[in-house]
């Protein structure tokens, strides 16, 4: 009995951590394919401000998107984050408004501002190279 309790007790804690636990599916689609990423979120003031800070991990297909409630002139860092990391500016209707690959991890470096900006993709670093993800790219949420 008390090694089920135990169990419990860790499933709980871990599914609480866990980021894939409020996972959706995105889209990148480009004029000749398409790319699908599993996203965490980012709406919160406390998300929002967190990001992807401290992860020391994350998979190829993994990513982080950041919606905003209003379109702005958004600007991004690296502050306490160490995984090298490509990020996605994009309107409210998915389309690319610019792109920063490779960026310096734990870099208190400005990236952008980008005007009109509602949401930003951030994944690893290489992945916009991998996938050829171009300004010609559109990203679309599934769910």
């Amino acid at each position: 009995m008390r090694t089920l309790k135990f169990k419990m007790i860790l499933f709980l804690v871990l599914s609480a951590l866990s980021p894939s636990l409020s996972a959706h599916n995105l889209t990148i689609s480009c004029p000749h394919r398409e790319v699908t990423f599993t996203v965490e979120l980012a709406q919160t003031p406390d998300k929002l401000m967190k990001g992807l800070m401290f992860r020391h991990h994350m998979e190829g297909n993994e990513g982080m998107l950041f919606l905003f409630p209003q379109p702005k002139a958004a600007a991004m860092w690296m502050k306490n984050t160490p995984l090298s990391l490509d990020m996605i500016f994009c309107d409210s209707h998915g389309k690319i408004l610019a792109i920063h690959e490779n960026t310096t991890p734990y870099s208190l470096r400005t990236i952008g501002p980008v005007e009109n900006t509602a949401q930003v993709l951030e994944v690893l670093s290489g992945t916009i190279k991998k996938h050829e993800i171009t300004k010609e790219c559109r990203l679309m949420l599934k769910n």
